[in-house]
């Protein structure tokens, strides 16, 4: 039996999956890194929160940052401060698989005890 030409068989069978791990895989580091900066943005947004004793701090901290307003939820309460948003980040070679954009859900609440703030993540 002929056997050559099977190696040139299973490598071209294989180089797509290989084009699509790669994709995804950059595109997975990208979002944490995306997730990475948000996170660290909002806890920002909610130390200046305390430093000013005013929401519109926070506000122009995520402003500052290019991320929209609208799709921001600040609440407050007499000891606490909790901010909530969704941001779409573009895919980078999700494209190729259907992935236009991601969703990245950041959630975070902080408190202030004696005087350090406490920042903690909510589920």
């Amino acid at each position: 039996m002929d056997k050559k030409g099977q190696t040139l068989l299973l490598f071209v069978l294989l180089i797509p999956i290989f084009v699509i791990l790669t994709a995804l895989i950059v595109d997975i580091g990208s979002m944490g890194f995306t997730y990475q900066k948000i996170k660290g943005i909002v806890d920002e947004s909610i130390k200046e929160y305390y430093v000013d004793n005013e929401i519109s701090a926070a506000e122009e901290i995520l402003g500052l940052n290019d991320i929209p307003l609208e799709d921001v939820q600040i609440k407050t309460t007499t000891d606490s401060i909790e901010i909530s948003l969704e941001y779409q980040m573009d895919a980078i070679f999700g494209k190729i698989i259907g992935f236009d954009t991601y969703d990245i859900k950041v959630h975070r609440v902080g408190t202030k005890e004696e005087d350090k703030v406490i920042i903690n993540e909510k589920e």
